[in-house]
């Protein structure tokens, strides 16, 4: 058996070589694509998640997503005549007899039997317990009447998974559905017609109408009636994954080719930051929900986010791409606008994204119901990293948390906490062991700052200035990383970054700096500021600046803003820092601020969804009104989606990743801030309640380090000439 990876360097190889040349003039004709099904066939990705006992290719659901993405990157309708095949084929493999596996897998694997699913009717989308086919038994056999539609590969195909309600009389109507294999050939099945769409096009979607339709008792699927609903079911985590990764599919197609279309152009547009972003956060969650699925963990709910965020993202930047084009993107000889037909297929299929919004919703309830730490299990981590984040959340939930408020107004309460992470070792997390740090790697320490974020943002973006002053020393001498990381590692020294660029002006009386800007100044010792001439970082102790008076804030209000005057101040040649140190520096500070949004917008979710929980509006809690349980599934997966970019960005050498990450997550933390205070109505408003601390410290997270304009404009240059 091929492996993962040259499975799907091969699909790749055919959709660049076969399918992309061709995928124009099959979707405008919509004519079926025989030729490029018959070589998917040869490539065996019809048996793609069939054992290989039964002469498919064995693959796990994240090759199968892989592949998904790369055959969607090149004409979405090829996944979907794989999929419903594939969904059919999954009923037998996991519900079916084994003799019934013997019989089916096989032609299944092959392609001999094209498959697809019968399950929605006129009347009946996802409310799927509506239908109305029915089967009743008469010997060997049931006779099946009724009408389904929507039937991918319904002309094309031939063996079909069809639910049906076969006792009319059961309590709940899903006890009495079954579900069977159905194969063409006997008399009373009719392709009634094929279904145009403004999408997805050269695919065969049909309306097929059964008329006492004879079908095996021998395809009863299982064997057993009344079990058809929950075998149905059971298939929706890979078909929700399936969605997801057809969405990143066509969402990466959509950005290479608006990406394509400014390169050569004077200034390319800085929404390429944006749809780049939302695409990796969009595979990163999409493939996270198919590794749960592959280690056999129950992820009904993660595969539902994905294929939200993933959905909606496709859609956001087919948009943004037409317009990143401009008029030439809407003529037909290019493909964008047929990727912005496309991805509505997205929203609506596999359950529409309104229900979808409303399932995630009940899972979350489910699962946590009031309790902290949704959606942040560290279960998946090593134990080393497992048990230093727990206990930092320890740390965070009894110590921070309680006086997270008070922190903005109390420096000395605040300055004391961030010594007291000195213990703990956060303060030296990325300093080496030999000089009294952690040694810790970037996407531990992002684990880290969210922690703490989610207790005090202050705090959050306190120990990011800090870490990344001792991320710049890394390419220091020998005698700068004895003399400054120590100390730094121990919480005796406190640093920050000075983002504003300062200057070195020499004259008689030796080197001087000039420049400033307003900083946080609350209990800092060192000030790191990146000299714009030579790119060396300039470290300076507190007592050779002059801080004015204080700059009121909107939020991290404990951070004691002030501005900072260099001017004058000597250059200490040994606190020079030459080479990547500045660099250094603004990398782990975007990924501390992208960290320390999710942190806080993961308080502000939890805030809201134990809220609405706790309220009651005409008689009930408010968590079961629709309108807030949309917005709690939207809060919930776009965190997800910043976490993992965030993680994902700390763990790449990419110099793009860590400011795509910023954006994300700081404008993420802004919208669900926001929610969080919808859904607490007039309380949220108030200071009583720490919501509103929440939505003032977000705001500031978008603000720094330049701001995520500049940020979009450089990562778009960097993105335009990769």
């Amino acid at each position: 058996m091929a492996s993962a990876t040259s499975m799907v360097a091969a699909v790749r190889a055919f959709v660049d070589d076969e399918v992309r040349p061709v995928a124009a003039e099959l979707e405008h004709a919509d004519a079926y694509p025989h030729g490029l099904v018959a070589r998917m066939r040869e490539l065996g990705l019809f048996g793609a998640l069939v054992p290989a006992d039964y002469g498919g290719l064995g693959l796990d659901v994240t090759t199968y997503a892989r592949i998904v993405e790369e055959l969607c990157r090149g004409f979405m309708s090829l996944a979907g005549v794989v999929n419903s095949h594939t969904m059919a084929a999954l009923i037998v493999l996991h519900h079916g007899t084994e003799e019934q596996r013997q019989r089916l897998l096989p032609r299944f694997a092959g392609g001999q039997a094209r498959g697809g699913l019968c399950l929605t009717e006129p009347h009946a989308g996802s409310d799927v317990q509506a239908i109305r086919t029915v089967a009743r038994r008469a010997g060997d056999a049931y006779a099946i009447t009724g009408t389904k539609m929507f039937v991918t590969n319904g002309r094309e195909g031939n063996t079909f998974a069809l639910l049906a309600v076969t006792d009319p009389g059961a309590r709940p109507r899903h006890r009495g559905m079954s579900c069977f294999i159905v194969e063409k050939g006997a008399p009373g099945l009719s392709v009634v017609k094929s279904i145009g769409k403004v999408g997805y096009k050269g695919v065969d979607t049909a309306e097929l109408l059964f008329e006492d339709f004879p079908c095996p008792a021998a395809n009863l699927v299982g064997g057993v009636e009344g079990r058809g609903f929950a075998q149905v079911m059971s298939g929706l985590e890979t078909g929700r994954i399936n969605i997801a990764a057809r969405a990143v599919g066509v969402a990466q197609a959509a950005y290479d080719d608006a990406r394509d279309a400014v390169i050569g152009g004077t200034e390319p547009s800085p929404a390429l930051a944006d749809m780049a972003a939302g695409v990796s956060a969009a595979r990163l969650l999409t493939y996270w929900a198919a590794a749960m699925k592959d280690r056999g963990e129950r992820c009904d709910l993660e595969a539902g986010m994905a294929k939200l965020y993933a959905s909606e993202t496709a859609h956001a930047v087919a948009t943004t791409a037409l317009r990143v084009a401009g008029s030439a993107g809407l003529r037909t000889a290019r493909p964008l606008e047929r990727y912005y037909r496309d991805t509505p297929l997205m929203i609506i299929g596999e359950g529409t994204n309104e229900i979808q919004r409303t399932i995630i919703a009940r899972n979350l309830l489910e699962r946590y119901g009031e309790r902290l730490g949704a959606l942040i299990s560290r279960d998946a981590e090593v134990d080393a990293t497992r048990e230093m984040v727990l206990a930092v959340r320890l740390f965070a939930e009894k110590e921070i948390a309680p006086i997270g408020g008070e922190l903005d107004t109390d420096a000395e309460r605040l300055v004391s906490t961030v010594r007291s992470l000195g213990d703990l070792g956060v303060l030296g997390a990325l300093v080496p062991a030999e000089l009294g740090g952690l040694g810790l790697d970037a996407r531990t320490v992002a684990l880290l700052l969210e922690e703490l974020a989610r207790a005090s943002g202050t705090l959050g973006a306190f120990v990011t200035g800090h870490l990344a002053v001792t991320a710049a020393l890394h390419g220091a001498t020998a005698a700068q990383r004895r003399r400054w990381l120590p100390p730094m590692a121990r919480g005796e020294r406190l640093a920050t970054l000075v983002h504003e660029p300062v200057t070195i002006i020499a004259d008689g009386a030796g080197r001087r700096l000039r420049g400033g800007g307003a900083v946080a100044t609350a209990g800092i010792d060192v000030f790191a500021a990146a000299d714009a001439t030579s790119h060396a970082l300039l470290l300076v102790d507190r007592a050779r600046v002059r801080a004015g008076d204080a700059v009121p804030t909107l939020g991290l209000r404990g951070l004691n803003a002030r501005e900072l005057e260099l001017d004058g101040v000597p250059v200490d040649d040994e606190a020079v820092i030459a080479g990547e140190a500045p660099t250094r520096a603004r990398r782990v500070a975007l990924l501390g601020i992208a960290a320390t949004a999710v942190g806080v917008a993961q308080a502000a979710f939890e805030a809201a969804l134990r809220y609405s929980q706790q309220r009651s509006t005409f008689g009930r809690p408010i968590a079961e009104h629709q309108a807030v349980q949309l917005k709690l599934a939207d809060m919930a997966t776009s965190i997800t989606a910043a976490r993992l970019l965030t993680y994902d960005a700390a763990a790449s050498p990419d110099p793009v990743a860590a400011g795509l990450a910023k954006i994300l997550a700081s404008e993420m933390a802004c919208a669900v801030t926001l929610e969080s205070m919808r859904v607490h109505g007039g309380y949220g408003y108030t200071t009583e309640f720490p919501v509103e601390r929440y939505y003032r410290d977000a705001a500031h997270l978008p603000a720094a380090l330049g701001g995520n304009e500049h940020e979009r404009v450089v990562a778009a240059r960097r993105l335009a000439a990769a």
